[in-house]
């Protein structure tokens, strides 16, 4: 019986997980990585040697930008998030990504060592991935996957506000979601870095494989996207305070 094909979601999950792995081994490549924060595609070039083998046939300009984002974004950590045992972390007083600083070619090269698994994208031919929309001038609206549940950013958020001692406020929270659900392309990919840095610092986890979809969705599906994010909020913190409540009539009872 032959294997149903990959799914775009499926190449995503792959790649967000080589991308975590690689930065958990290679501290270059995490280096070079978070350089990629905020940077248009012509202006990475030291990323192209992780990233670039991963990108399948005929990616749209907006998928390919989305790939180099999540990658930066995913490397954009401190590093004990990604220490392990037996890997040298990098030196002390790093300068965080977003400060102007370049890449460098003592930087690019401490990526040489990086490599792309041969089985990297079994999707590679695009008509063989479901979700793939045409490439050119006459690209249509996305079909979702499947139907499958993801985790979005909206999510994301809910936890944040959820987190006890730490959490996000609600009330800035809800300004800076409606803030991203009106952005173009250009100014997501300008503001995303800082609200996911601010969302795991809380704890709270991105699923960077749905992001990944909807960041390279986003010129086709917007409304869709954004309709996603804001139930996924509101859904969420309903079902915690919800959850909230109940704990707190349990142990009135309890008391009683």
């Amino acid at each position: 019986m032959t294997a149903p094909a990959p799914t775009r979601r499926d190449v995503y999950e792959k790649y967000v997980a080589w991308i975590d792995q690689t930065c958990a081994t290679d501290p270059g490549a995490r280096v070079a990585l978070r350089r990629g924060l905020r940077r248009d595609l012509n202006d990475v070039r030291g990323l192209h040697r992780i990233v670039a083998a991963w990108l399948p046939r005929g990616v749209t300009p907006e998928e390919e930008r989305a790939y180099y984002a999540v990658a930066a974004m995913i490397a954009d950590q401190p590093r004990h998030a990604f220490s392990t045992a037996g890997t040298p972390e990098t030196e002390e007083g790093e300068a965080p990504a977003d400060e102007g600083d370049r890449p460098t070619a003592e930087n690019e090269d401490r990526t040489d060592g990086v490599v792309v698994p041969a089985d990297k994208n079994d999707a590679t031919p695009v008509a063989g991935i479901p979700d793939q929309p045409p490439t050119g001038s006459a690209a249509i609206p996305r079909v979702a996957a499947r139907n499958e549940r993801r985790d979005s950013l909206g999510a994301s958020f809910a936890r944040a506000v959820a987190v006890k001692d730490g959490g996000l406020r609600e009330d800035g929270v809800e300004k800076r979601l409606n803030l991203l659900t009106r952005q173009s392309v250009a100014g997501l990919h300008r503001h995303l870095p800082a609200t996911v840095r601010m969302v795991r610092a809380t704890g709270a986890g991105v699923d960077f494989a749905a992001l990944l979809s909807d960041l390279a969705g986003w010129p086709y599906r917007a409304k869709e996207i954004q309709r996603c994010w804001l139930q996924d909020y509101y859904r969420t913190r309903s079902a915690h305070q919800e959850k909230v409540s109940a704990e707190q009539d349990t142990l009135s009872e309890d008391d009683a």
